[in-house]
């Protein structure tokens, strides 16, 4: 079985690991800034083993010096209080005593203090001060100083310059301590510290180092880790992330500011070394544990998508919204200007009247968040009109992703998607309708010519077997015609069905356009003085070529002529004209309607439409409508034009070189 890197247990170890990461980091480190608030060895001597080298002992010294300098000066001064006297005596105690490892030489205006020999001169003082190990030496005369004593402290300075402001012949301080540490003084109680606690804060800093890059590396897992229960990307939330975001930031302010005045009621306790650090560690387990929830709390929600709608202040928006949502637009405007005028009008109040500077800010924000606002309902309204133009061009199948609009806006993307939903569905539906009505054509065509082709038959062999009755032959012949009749309406119906349905093929070729005319109309010169039609022909001399299908452009002609002697004016003339322009042939047939047409150009030209509004000729209505779409196949245009009783066909092709 696989290991799960975001188990249960694996979290378990880790927020383990993280509390004793943090507990043991901020312990020593609260150790060593403890021990460098008490003047004990602290950052600066990291990597130092000598005491006399340490910024610990530079400090101590410092300290004792300046303590020195008011203990000269109490010397110095004639008349002193009841404060001053007694300060003195001990100061007197600590220096001059014969167990200080403290040694000084002072020398202004011909007097001498000093806790060495007496009869030292400077000279000897000065080599005395080098045997000893540790010293400092300061020339008023040549204002300088000398030795191995480094001062941390500018005071100081201050101090033993005050020494000889009434110094006429100059003088000299002498400051020396004896490395060998004979004596219990303050030196060599900070020597006994140094050597104490100098190891703590070398290991100390080494492990809160070490204890701090494992409690970054704890945190890293742990926010990886964060609301995983396996390697899929579902995140697991639990009952305390639904909790608003406010009330988890409130609770850890609320606890911040309990902790910050429980520390400062303890700061000014003097706590040992040893209570320190289980003071430490306890408050540190503590405020990690509530650390920890919130925030492995805000990584869930963050990674689930919730840290922002889990909150009261989404919650008062999107209320304010919904409330909004319901007012119309008009109304949803004018709160929006109202808002937006009384906000300018204190903004301009505070920073003119009352001369705020920060309402200057103010106004210019609100100019900022309108131009945002603005520029931002600038390109939701692109979007749209870029959406309408998809749709107005065919694309129903578009789709405004709606979260990338915000009010109105949003509202008007949804229902144009419900709108290009609306026309998908309903041009599909009538897709599958069309697609229905033409198989439903095709497939009772099919099932009608074979007993049709049988009647025929059965007619043709009724008409050889003899001689009839004048009525019988009268109802063969209707017969006969009928059946012919119907026969053709069923190749018209199975022709047209194969048009829409786009499963017709054609075989391009070059067509003589003159010579199709005149075969067609040779074919119909009877069949027009049979009805008292003329024709009139108009055709160019030399030979016009296109491309096309000749049986179908044939078959287009044919209709024509068909359509002119079913509908025609008897005893009229028919006008057929060719002629060829901007290298386009067009072909025009014209006659004079029988009847008057009542229907519209685009209307004749649709399937199972007669100009015959009673249906009593025998056309079928579909001539002209095969007629249409099988020269717009061939790439030909198809017009029909009505002036009166006038009827026009015009048929262009586009001409090309035989």
């Amino acid at each position: 079985m696989r290991n799960n890197r975001y188990s249960n247990g694996y979290k378990i170890v880790a927020i383990l690991l993280q509390m004793v990461f943090l507990i043991v980091f901020i312990v020593f480190f609260s150790l060593i800034i403890n021990l460098y608030e008490r003047s004990m060895p602290g950052f600066r001597d990291i990597g130092n083993h000598s005491f006399f080298h340490s910024s610990y002992y530079m400090t101590t010294v410092t300290e004792e010096t300046k303590e020195l300098t008011v203990y000269i000066q109490l010397k110095d001064k004639a008349e002193k209080s009841n404060l001053e006297s007694e300060q003195y005596k001990q100061y007197k105690l600590r220096f001059d005593d014969e167990n200080s490892n403290l040694f000084y030489w002072f020398l202004r205006n011909d007097k001498v203090y000093t806790n060495m020999p007496e009869e030292y001169t400077r000279e000897e003082a000065y080599k005395h001060a080098q045997e000893l190990g540790s010293y400092f030496y300061y020339d008023d005369a040549s204002i300088t100083f000398q030795g191995n004593i480094k001062r941390t402290d500018k005071k100081l300075d201050l101090n033993i310059l005050r020494l000889f402001r009434q110094s006429r012949q100059g003088g000299c301080l002498l400051v020396a301590v004896d490395t060998s540490l004979p004596n219990e003084d303050a030196i060599s109680e900070a020597a006994d510290i140094f050597e104490t606690y100098s190891p703590w804060v070398k290991w100390g800093t080494f492990i809160a180092a070490i204890a701090f890059l494992g409690f970054i590396i704890s945190m890293i897992y742990l926010t990886l880790a964060a609301g995983r229960t396996g390697d899929g990307e579902e995140i697991c939330l639990h009952r305390i992330d639904y909790i608003p975001s406010e009330i988890h930031f409130l609770v850890f302010f609320v606890y911040v500011m309990g902790l910050t005045a429980f520390c400062r009621e303890l700061s000014g306790k003097d706590w040992g070394v040893s209570s320190m650090m289980i003071l430490t560690g306890t408050v540190v387990f503590l405020s990690d544990a509530v650390f920890l929830t919130l925030y492995l709390c805000t990584v869930r929600k963050i990674k689930a998508g919730i840290f922002a709608s889990c909150s009261m202040l989404a919650y008062t928006v999107r209320t304010l919204k919904a409330g909004m949502r319901k007012k119309n637009i008009v109304n949803r405007a004018m709160i929006r200007f109202l808002y937006c005028t009384v906000l300018e009008v204190f903004f301009i109040w505070a920073a003119f009247v009352r001369h705020w500077t920060w309402a200057v800010a103010g106004l210019f924000l609100v100019y900022m968040c309108l131009a945002v606002y603005y520029l931002h309902q600038a390109i939701e309204r692109r979007k749209i009109l870029e959406g309408i133009r998809e749709i107005s061009d065919g694309q129903l199948n578009y789709k405004f992703d709606v979260k990338e609009f915000s009010g109105d806006y949003r509202e008007l993307a949804e229902e144009i998607n419900g709108i290009g939903e609306g026309l998908s569905n309903a041009v599909d539906e009538n897709v599958k309708n069309e697609r229905l009505k033409t198989e439903l054509v095709t497939n009772v065509s099919h099932d009608i010519k074979t007993p049709l082709t049988s009647i025929i038959n059965y007619v043709s062999l009724i008409k050889m077997e003899g001689t009839w009755n004048k009525n019988v032959e009268n109802y063969v012949e209707i017969l006969e015609k009928k059946s012919q009749r119907l026969k053709q309406l069923t190749e018209d119906l199975v022709e047209v069905s194969k048009i829409t349905s786009g499963t017709i093929l054609l075989d391009m070729q070059p067509i003589n356009m003159v010579e199709l005319i005149c075969q067609t109309g040779g074919e119909f010169n009877e069949i027009f003085e049979d009805v008292g039609l003329t024709v009139v022909t108009r055709l160019p001399k030399e030979p016009v070529m296109i491309l096309a299908d000749g049986s179908r452009l044939w078959r287009v002609v044919q209709n024509l002529y068909n359509n002119v002697a079913k509908y025609a004016l008897k005893n009229t003339r028919v006008f057929v004209e060719l002629k060829v322009s901007d290298e386009k042939a067009e072909f025009t047939i014209k006659d004079i309607s029988a009847q008057g047409i009542q229907k519209t150009p685009q209307d004749l030209s649709e399937r199972f439409v007669r100009g015959d509004e009673s249906r009593g000729t025998e056309g079928s209505g579909l001539g002209l409508s095969i007629a249409r779409h099988l020269t717009v196949l061939m790439g030909g245009n198809f017009e029909i034009q009505l002036d009166g009783d006038l009827f026009t066909v015009v048929l262009t092709f586009m001409v090309i070189n035989p």
